[in-house]
């Protein structure tokens, strides 16, 4: 399809200057005086010269990547046009280990349905997401040679979890001498500084080739307060001294007797600063104690990360081959939020025999009755919810620590059978570990009880006991006391996998038109997961943390079976077939087909389409997750239907126990993907790529909101309400569950154009993906919902990007798009902008095998699009945007 095509122009002139490359489909034809080899590309497992098939690839190679100036490859995958809506990123905060985690999210459909592999078998996956995503910030920029990117689903030739596409990330192999560099990053604003250095050496001989490398990449924290967007935090009632809100814990006889209380304030400043005492804290518009908690959270965590890879190829004899791979990645990360606020059910202010006489002081001085007899002459309690921040037990600050180790060794081969066939054996250990302790955390269970014994005198105030002693309160006696509540959180996971792999192809049969390859595979894979919290984490005791699951001694055994074909029906017209077999230990079998046709007119012209089933299996947490209690608020459907009358309180909303975790009982997800487009070579220096893209997903894995569970119940769906024997609602049972559908669909464009002069060398090119649909129906009873272009869900992503080459000097300049959105709610419109964001790079390269690269990432300085009102603090979408601005960095390659 490109003789002599922009492709080889494009890949020459980058290994000579270090430019952008492009992103580019491969070639299809081969110059008769070219030895032919035969590769394996994404998404295929036969070996073939013909580099297009059935399923679109975009191929990226190591120049472009350098020269797009992002200093790792998860900053590179997340500015991809098919990571739809962003993705997570090692932002600042997060518990189980999650603050260290940068993910991929192609088509917008989870990162739990996108595979990562490097040389096309699978990383490790991260605990820290209960085992259902891979971590890219394990995977060393040092190793990396090129990025494929395969555009369909591929579970009929991968398995589970590529639902949505594949990231597969090729490494060195075959390399000779010796590479240094280092990089310097520099934003204009404080935070976020970068440094790293990355070594890579290669050797080889008649039979052995060595190539290993080191990578070191170290960042600054951005906080919140270095960006003016983010420095203040104000939407919270919960401050430090805090307050708090009468309320009753029984129902009056006559409810208009006792009328609501006033939030009461505990000794709160005016304004930000005041007070030398409580620093941060004011009394907002709201007319409580609030707290502005981004004077100390943190963005974007600290990390660091270090990393080695070697790769050893050994020529056994003229028929074998022996290969392996060892790759050992550390990485740490710091990051801070601000003091933890304390949530219900704790803390509440009650009237107990032990503080009774602290407790009716306060109801005296803020004018709330303490005890109130109702029309039987009970006494009821007027209970007082606490809204408090553990200011005096300091920020929550996070440091996890990832291990990953990837070790790989196998055979391949030649053997004179049923014509010539290849064969391949290989086997694969790999471990991921994730360590993360969160500091400063205070246990609710222990505050409550200080306040049940009068040992906290949260108000600070003066009081008089039963026996006539005066009580006098000294300042920072309250900050002393929470003090010593203080408690961290830690939490440990870990996966650990062997798998093993077999591999034969051989041509079966010719026919008129070509002969007709065949690939078997078996397939063996047995990963373990385990996680762990503190007891009190775990307990749901700990103020700043939400808890987390206890998980031991689970484990899964896949064994898979496939075979893939090539059927040539006439010249220019082959048909793609694969199936592959799995089962599961843990949840049963599945067989997953996939079809795929190229169709080429002439040897400018490529028609290609792909069907195919897939489907992904529940993760570990999903299944297996223990129990865990939260309250959310609903309103009760049922009560409010039998009530006849909006107005009743039971059609008010109120918070419900509920239970959230695992579910043994789930089903996979099963989901279909269409893919059909072209490909032309408008001329041997252009070439241009439409695509069409559909994919939908059945018993989507996930859990119902509580008013959800109440409205299914009023529909007649029963098991997620549980009430008593007088009907009041006991609890809710919201756990992992197969849940309804989600589909999606849109068009991939890409081109990219060569242009050689007198004057220098120019390459131009486009990334460009525009979604047509992304509904989701959360369950069958549900209408299907379109949430595109809605806020967080943008319709466009692209890229855009222009290299001009001349001589040992290039220039490179990439734009990045992400399209406007706009979300209206409760008759409410919120919206953002279109965002575009600009990075340039000088390159040059020297006499003496040196480069150096100096550029500016985000020229024009352009914030993220902020809408304080709708995303609440820091006012943007993390996984769509960066907070760190325009940024300078400088780069020198050393190579000898």
């Amino acid at each position: 399809m490109h003789s002599n095509s922009i492709l080889a122009k494009s890949v020459r002139t980058a290994l000579a200057f270090g430019a952008v490359a492009s992103v580019f489909t491969v070639p299809t034809a081969i110059a008769a005086d070219e030895e032919v080899e035969r590769i394996e590309v994404t998404g295929s497992r036969i070996q073939r010269a013909d580099l297009e098939t059935s399923s679109p690839v975009t191929v990226i190679d190591r120049a472009t990547i350098e020269a797009s100036g992002m200093p790792t490859v998860s900053d590179f995958v997340r500015n991809l046009a098919q990571n739809s809506f962003g993705s997570f990123r090692d932002a600042s905060g997060f518990g189980s280990g999650q603050a260290s985690q940068s993910t991929v999210d192609l088509r917008g459909l989870g990162p739990q349905r996108t595979l990562v592999l490097i040389d096309g078998r699978r990383t490790g996956y991260s605990a820290a997401f209960g085992g259902s995503t891979q971590n890219l910030n394990t995977i060393p920029m040092a190793a990396v040679k090129r990025v494929e990117i395969l555009r369909d689903g591929a579970s009929a030739v991968y398995g589970s979890d590529a639902i949505a596409g594949v990231i597969n990330v090729i490494t060195e192999k075959d390399y000779n001498g010796g590479n240094i560099e280092v990089e310097f990053g520099r934003p204009q604003e404080e935070g976020a500084d970068e440094n790293s250095a990355r070594m890579t050496f290669g050797a080889s001989n008649d039979k052995t080739n060595v190539v290993a490398s080191m990578e070191y990449y170290k960042r600054e924290a951005l906080y919140d307060a270095q960006r003016p967007y983010s420095a203040v935090g104000t939407g919270t009632s919960f401050g430090w001294p805090g307050g708090g809100i009468p309320s009753w814990a029984g129902k009056p006889a006559d409810p208009d007797a006792k009328p609501g209380s006033e939030f009461i304030d505990a000794r709160c400043p005016t304004n930000i600063g005041d007070s030398a005492d409580f620093p941060n804290s004011y009394i907002g518009a709201n007319g409580r104690c609030n707290y502005n908690y981004a004077a100390d959270s943190a963005t974007m965590a600290a990390q660091q990360r270090f990393s080695t890879y070697i790769n050893v190829n050994h020529t056994i004899n003229d028929d074998v081959d022996f290969f392996s791979r060892a790759m050992v990645s550390r990485v740490w990360t710091e990051g801070r939020f601000a003091a933890a606020p304390v949530t219900q059910p704790y803390p509440i202010f009650t009237r107990t025999d032990a503080n009774a006489d602290l407790y009716d002081t306060a109801a005296k001085k803020y004018g709330f009755d303490g005890q109130t007899p109702d029309a039987d002459g009970n006494m009821l309690n007027q209970n007082v919810l606490l809204l408090m921040r553990t200011v005096p037990n300091g920020n929550r600050d996070s440091e996890v620590e990832d291990f990953e180790m990837n070790l790989l060794a196998g055979l391949r081969g030649s053997v004179d059978i049923l014509g010539g066939s290849n064969w391949e054996v290989g086997t694969q250990f790999i471990r991921s570990e994730v360590t993360g302790i969160n500091k400063n955390l205070a246990n609710k269970v222990a505050i409550q009880n200080a306040l049940d014994s009068g040992e906290l005198n949260f108000f600070g105030l003066d009081y008089m006991r039963a026996d006539g002693t005066e009580v006098k309160y000294t300042p920072g006696e309250a900050e002393t006391v929470m003090a010593k509540f203080n408690d961290w959180g830690v939490y440990r996971g870990r996966t650990q996998t062997f798998a093993a792999d077999a591999s034969l192809s051989f041509d079966m049969f010719e026919l008129p038109a070509g002969a007709v390859p065949l690939a078997l595979g078996l397939e063996y894979n047995s990963t373990s997961f385990m996680q762990e919290n503190d007891p009190n984490s775990n307990r749901l005791e700990l103020a700043g943390t939400s808890g987390g699951d206890n998980i031991y001694g689970k484990s899964r055994d896949i064994f898979s079976a496939s075979a893939e074909t090539i059927v040539p029906v006439i010249d220019g017209l082959d048909v793609n077939l694969s199936l592959r077999y799995d089962n599961y230990s843990d949840f049963g079998n599945t067989t997953n087909p996939k079809v795929g046709v190229t169709y080429r007119p002439f040897d400018s012209w490529l028609l290609r389409g792909s069907w195919g089933k897939g489907f992904r299996a529940p993760a570990f947490d999903d299944l297996y997750g223990n129990q865990s209690e939260s309250f959310p608020s609903a309103i009760d459907t049922t009560a409010c239907a039998n009530a006849g009358d909006p107005s009743d309180p039971v059609c008010s909303s109120a918070q419900y126990r509920a239970f959230y975790g695992g579910n043994e009982a789930l089903d996979a997800e099963q989901s279909e993907s269409l893919t059909f487009g072209t490909v032309v070579n408008i001329t041997d220096s252009w070439d241009v790529e439409l695509g069409y893209y559909k994919i939908e997903i059945e018993d989507t894995i996930g859990t119902i909101s509580a008013q959800k569970a109440f409205d299914l119940e009023a529909a007649g769906q029963g098991g997620l309400v549980f009430r008593t024997n007088t009907g009041e609602v006991d609890y809710l049972k919201l756990t992992s569950q197969n849940l309804g559908t989600l589909n999606t669909s849109g068009i991939d464009f890409n081109t990219n154009y060569f242009v050689e002069t007198g004057a220098g060398d120019f390459n131009f090119k486009i990334d460009w993906n525009y979604i047509l649909e992304w509904a989701e129906k959360v369950d069958a009873t549900a209408d299907e919902i379109d949430y595109i272009g809605e806020m967080g869900q943008p319709k466009m992503r692209g890229n855009v990007g222009l290299t001009y080459m001349v001589s040992d000097f290039s220039v490179a300049w990439n734009s990045y798009y992400i399209d406007k959105q706009e979300s209206e709610i409760s008759g409410t419109v919120y919206n953002v902008d279109a965002h575009i964001t600009h990075d340039i790079q000088f390159a040059y390269n020297a006499p003496w095998d040196g480069k150096v690269s100096v550029g500016v990432r985000n020229l024009t300085d352009k914030d993220p699009e902020l809408n304080h009102d709708y995303y609440g603090h820091p006012g943007y979408d993390l996984y769509l945007y960066s907070p760190v601005g325009r940024a300078y960095y400088l780069r020198y390659t050393q190579t000898f």
